[in-house]
C-alpha cells in the first residue's frame, strides 16, 4: 500500500539524501565561484582587448597577474567541481536506493501481489535521472542566480542604463521558461511512465525466462517488450521534439537579448576602450540564465522521476514496531501465536488460529491448500504483522514478549525462515549461504550431510537466482543457509517438496537433530513422522502425534557432540 508522494517531490526527496545536502551546498558554492571567475576573466580579457585596439597599450603587470591568477583559480576550481559533484552524484545514488531498500524490506512484502519490476526500475533508473539534479543542476541554477545579480549590481554602478537593458534581456530568457510548461509536464510524466512500464516487462520477462522457453511464449513476449520499448521510443520523441520546439525560442530571445544589449552599447557615447568590456559584461551576465532556462525545460521530466520514488519511499510499513522495546530473552526461544486473525483485502484467511511452540520443540503443520499454512509462516517469520491477536516469543521459564517489540536485526539473527521457492543470490556457494564467520569446513560438513557433497562445493557458481541448481539442490542449499546462521527459531515452508525419498531422508534426518525451536510446513508424512507433534490446521484443535523416539536420540546425540 502506497500514500500519496510529497507536493514538491525534488525538494521532498532532500530528507533521505543526510548529510550530502552538505555536500550539495559545498559543491554549489564551488561552481558560483567559479562561474564567478569564468565571467571576470572575460570581462578581463574583453578589456584586454578594447585597451589594445583603442589606445595600443598593454595593462601593467600587476593586470596579468590578476589575470593570471583568476585562470588558475578557474582551473582548480573546475577540477574541484568536477570531482567533488562526480562523487556527490554516485554518494546520492547510493542514498536514494538505500533509502528505497529500506522502504521495500518493510513495505514491499505487502498483502496484494505487485508486480516488483516497478520498484526496480524506480531503484534503478529513475534515481540515476536525479542524481545528476542534486549533483550538478541545483549548483548550475544557484550559479546563475548569483551570476546575474553580480552582473547587474556591477552594470548599475558602471552603466546603469545598460544594466536596464540588461535586466530586460533576462527578463525575455526568463520568459521562454514557462513556454510550454503543460505539455513539458504531461510529457515528462508519459516518458517516465513509459520507460518504467519498459523496465518493469524486462525485469517480468529476465525473472521468467525459464517459463518462457520452457512454454515456448517468447514471440508474445518479444512482441509485448518491442510494442513497449516502441511505445517509449515514441513518448521520448515527443519530449525532444518539444525540447527542441522551445530551444529555438530560447535561441530567438538570447539573439534578441544580444542585439538588444549592443544597440544599447553603440547607441551611447561609450570610452571605445570601455565598449568591449561591458558588452561581455552584460553577455556573461545573460548566458548563464539562458543556460538555466534550457535546464528548467528538463526538470517537469526530473519531478516525475522524483514523484516515482517519492511515492515507493511513502509506502506505508506492513510492520508496526511497539514501544517501549523488549530485550530477545536469551537461551532457547518458544514461539505463541493466539487468536490470530489475517485477511488479504476482503478475503478472510486465519480467524482465532492458535499454536504454540515450547523451547526446543519441532512441530509440523499440515492441511489443505488454502487452509494459510503459508500465512501461518509469514506471521511466525513476522513478514506481516496480524490483523488480530498476537504473536509472540517464550523463554523456558514462561516469560513472553511480544515478537513485534523486539528490534528487528536481534530477531533476524535469532530466527530463520526457509521459504518453498526462496531465492539464492548470484555467486559461489560459499557467498549463497554462508554467515559472516562460517568456515569452509563447516560448508562441507553439512553439504555431506544434505547429499549435495558429490555435486557441490562451496566454489561451486550457483547462477542467477541459482539457475545452474536443480530444484532439489537449491531447495537444500536454502535450509543450508539457515542452518549456518544458528537461528533459535527455524520456520520452514515445505523443506522436501522438491527433493526424492532419499534425499528427503537426510534432511529430515539433519531437521531431527538441530537445537532449534522448529515449524515445519509440510505435506509429506516423512518430514512429519520426524515431528515431536503434528497440527492440523483444517481443525480448531491441535491433534498431537505421538513423540518420535528417532527424534529424540539424534537430538541427544546432537546435544552431546555439540556439548
Amino acid at each position: 500500500m502506497t500514500a500519496p508522494a510529497p507536493a514538491r517531490p525534488l525538494t521532498g526527496l532532500l530528507r533521505h539524501l543526510g548529510g550530502e545536502r552538505r555536500a550539495i551546498v559545498a559543491t554549489t558554492v564551488l561552481v558560483v565561484v567559479s562561474q564567478v571567475c569564468l565571467g571576470a576573466i572575460s570581462v578581463l580579457l574583453a578589456a584586454v582587448v578594447g585597451r589594445a585596439v583603442v589606445l595600443r597599450d598593454a595593462p601593467p603587470g600587476w593586470f596579468w597577474a590578476l589575470l593570471a591568477g583568476l585562470v588558475i583559480l578557474r582551473a582548480l576550481l573546475t577540477w574541484g567541481e568536477m570531482d567533488a559533484s562526480h562523487a556527490l552524484a554516485f554518494r546520492v545514488l547510493a542514498r536514494l536506493r538505500m533509502a528505497l531498500f529500506d522502504r521495500y524490506a518493510v513495505a514491499l512484502p505487502t498483502r496484494r501481489r505487485e508486480n516488483v519490476g516497478r520498484a526496480a526500475s524506480t531503484a534503478m533508473a529513475d534515481t540515476e535521472r536525479l542524481e545528476f539534479f542534486y549533483a550538478h543542476t541545483v549548483a548550475q541554477l544557484v550559479a546563475a542566480a548569483v551570476n546575474a545579480l553580480l552582473g547587474l549590481v556591477l552594470l548599475t554602478v558602471v552603466e546603469p542604463v545598460l544594466a536596464l537593458v540588461t535586466l530586460a534581456a533576462l527578463a525575455l530568457v526568463l520568459a521562454t521558461v514557462p513556454l510550454g510548461r503543460r505539455r513539458l509536464e504531461a510529457l515528462g510524466l508519459e516518458g517516465v511512465e513509459a520507460t518504467g512500464a519498459l523496465s518493469d516487462r524486462v525485469v517480468d520477462v529476465l525473472g521468467g525466462l525459464r517459463e518462457v522457453l520452457g512454454y515456448g511464449i517468447h514471440e508474445p513476449v518479444r512482441r509485448q517488450v518491442r510494442e513497449t520499448g516502441a511505445e517509449a521510443a515514441r513518448a521520448a520523441g515527443r519530449l525532444e521534439t518539444t525540447h527542441r520546439l522551445l530551444a529555438g525560442a530560447r535561441e530567438a530571445a538570447v539573439t534578441l537579448a544580444g542585439v538588444g544589449v549592443l544597440v544599447s552599447v553603440l547607441g551611447r557615447e561609450l570610452a571605445a576602450e570601455h565598449v568591449a568590456a561591458l558588452v561581455v559584461l552584460a553577455l556573461a551576465t545573460v548566458a548563464p540564465v539562458a543556460e538555466a532556462a534550457a535546464t528548467c525545460a528538463r526538470l517537469p521530466a526530473l519531478r516525475a522521476a522524483a514523484a516515482r520514488v517519492g511515492t515507493e519511499l511513502a509506502r506505508r510499513s506492513v510492520l508496526t514496531r511497539d514501544t517501549p522495546q523488549a530485550p530477545l530473552p536469551e537461551g532457547p526461544l518458544g514461539l505463541r501465536m493466539s487468536e490470530v486473525g489475517f485477511g488479504y483485502d476482503d478475503r478472510w484467511v486465519l480467524d482465532g488460529f492458535g499454536i504454540t511452540l515450547a523451547p526446543g520443540e519441532h512441530v509440523g503443520l499440515r492441511g489443505p491448500s488454502g487452509a494459510g499454512k503459508s500465512t501461518v509462516v509469514a506471521l511466525a517469520s513476522r513478514l506481516w504483522d496480524p490483523d488480530t491477536g498476537t504473536v509472540e516469543l517464550t523463554d523456558p521459564a514462561g516469560g513472553r514478549v511480544p515478537i513485534s517489540a523486539v528490534d528487528d536485526a536481534a530477531l533476524r539473527a535469532a530466527l530463520a525462515t526457509v521459504e518453498q521457492d526462496g531465492a539464492l543470490f548470484s555467486g559461489t556457494v560459499r557467498d549463497a549461504i554462508a554467515g559472516p564467520t562460517t568456515t569452509d569446513a563447516e560448508i562441507e560438513a553439512l553439504l555431506a550431510r544434505l547429499g549435495l557433497a558429490d555435486t557441490v562445493t562451496a566454489e561451486s557458481h550457483v547462477g542467477e537466482g541459482g539457475l545452474r541448481l536443480s530444484g532439489g539442490q537449491r531447495a537444500r542449499l536454502r535450509l543450508a543457509r539457515a542452518v549456518l546462521q544458528r537461528p533459535r527459531i527455524l520456520v520452514l515452508d515445505e523443506p522436501t517438496a522438491d527433493l526424492d525419498e532419499a534425499s528427503a531422508r537426510q534432511v529430515t534426518d539433519l531437521l531431527g537433530t538441530l537445537p532449534a525451536t522448529m515449524l515445519v510446513v509440510s505435506h509429506r508424512p516423512q518430514t512429519l513422522a520426524g515431528m515431536d507433534r503434528v497440527v492440523e490446521m483444517s481443525s480448531r484443535e491441535a491433534p498431537e502425534v505421538a513423540p518420535n523416539p528417532r527424534r529424540a536420540r539424534n537430538h541427544a546425540e546432537h546435544a552431546a557432540r555439540e556439548g
